[in-house]
């Protein structure tokens, strides 16, 4: 049986002889001991309601043992490829156009599934995803579509490693892909552009849908989703009620714009481009059109995306400010915005003429 000191001091100095011991996890506050744990990243801290270190350290065992057995009980089954991909598929059908799901299945079932499909998702590593990149370089594939093939399976794990049950096995570096310069309608023939489309168009909201995209620089989703509600008659501007980032944004619209909008054969619906069954025309409602006019004028291959790289550039040749330019996109970030802006071999020609007149060789 233990004696107590004779004296409080004495008793004191055990109790600091006995505190000032080594005990990992453990630490006395007051009178009673508290427990603090790490395990797997998840912390636990509290009151053992013990005074005595024996009983705090079963105390603390019991504490540890409850935080695994929970972990192991909380944690998933690790799925295989297939099961991961039939998964994700199914939750981000509602969520992504219907194009991007059949490219992802397509992909997935050419290429990805073959070589991985009935492994678990932590026996994947590096080494596959280089034999998958390999596999589509031999047969052909450009090394932009491998690139584009290896994102899909990535970010279809991502779930599994944002919750650290697997490590990521897709993050491979990137191939240097070599960047050709990419096709906008330079300002020398954007009236000729706008006057072939109105010649080209069979649909007159197609020539319509190809303007708004490229005067007012939005998506083809969002110009093909427009509802009357959102233009301003007054201020003579238009919200972007459905755009991408989910924030609305004002834009003006020209006068020249205004007009071929406002001009088109009403009909008794919210859209402003209304399809036969009353909803708004499908993705690539106007791409053969577009492809049409550009084969005409000798364009390149400028696409509905590349409308709105056209709107970008013809702004900063204007002398837009750089800030108005990415607030009217609607991007988060002025890199963003760089992305888009092409310099033409006009605008190129007269800096280097400027330059030379400047040094007086001109």
């Amino acid at each position: 049986m233990r004696t107590l000191p004779k004296n409080r001091d004495a008793f004191n100095d055990e109790e600091h002889q006995q505190t000032a011991r080594p005990h990992p996890g453990l630490r006395l506050v007051g009178r009673y001991w508290h427990f603090h744990l790490k395990i797997n990243g998840q912390r636990s801290h509290g009151s053992t309601r013990c005074t005595d270190l024996a009983t705090a350290r079963k105390v603390l065992e019991h504490k540890r043992r409850e935080i695994v057995k929970g972990q192991l009980a909380n944690k998933p089954r690790v799925p295989t490829v297939r099961e991961l991909v039939v998964e994700w598929l199914a939750i981000n059908r509602m969520t992504f156009s219907k194009s991007h799901i059949k490219s992802s299945e397509c992909a997935m079932r050419l290429w990805v599934l073959p070589i991985v499909g009935s492994f678990l998702l932590t026996q994947v590593t590096l080494k596959h995803a280089m034999e998958l990149r390999a596999r589509m370089l031999e047969r052909g594939c450009s090394p932009h579509l491998c690139e584009q093939r290896i994102q899909d399976p990535k970010g279809s794990s991502q779930v599994q490693v944002r919750a650290r049950y697997i490590t990521d096995p897709f993050s491979s570096s990137r191939l240097r892909v070599q960047q050709k310069p990419r096709a906008i309608v330079p300002a020398r023939q954007f009236r000729a552009f706008l006057d072939e489309v109105d010649h080209a168009a069979k649909n007159p909201h197609i020539a319509v849908v190809l303007k708004v995209m490229v005067g007012l620089g939005i998506r083809e989703a969002e110009a093909l989703g427009m509802r009357w509600e959102w233009f301003d008659p007054d201020q003579k501007t238009y919200i972007v009620g459905k755009a991408k980032g989910k924030e609305a944004r004002v834009l003006p619209v020209p006068e020249w714009l205004w007009v071929a909008i406002h001009s088109m054969p009403k009909t008794i619906s919210e859209w402003v481009f209304p399809a036969e069954d009353g909803k708004p025309h499908r993705a690539q409602f106007c791409k053969k059109a577009l492809q049409r006019v550009c084969k005409e004028l000798g364009l390149g291959n400028v696409t509905q995306h590349r409308l709105r790289a056209t709107f970008a550039s013809l702004h900063a040749e204007a002398g837009t400010p750089l800030s108005d330019i990415q607030g009217m996109l609607g991007h988060k970030s002025v890199t963003t915005t760089m992305i888009y802006i092409e310099q033409t071999l006009e605008s190129k020609r007269k800096a280097q003429n400027t330059l030379s007149q400047k040094l007086g060789l001109a």
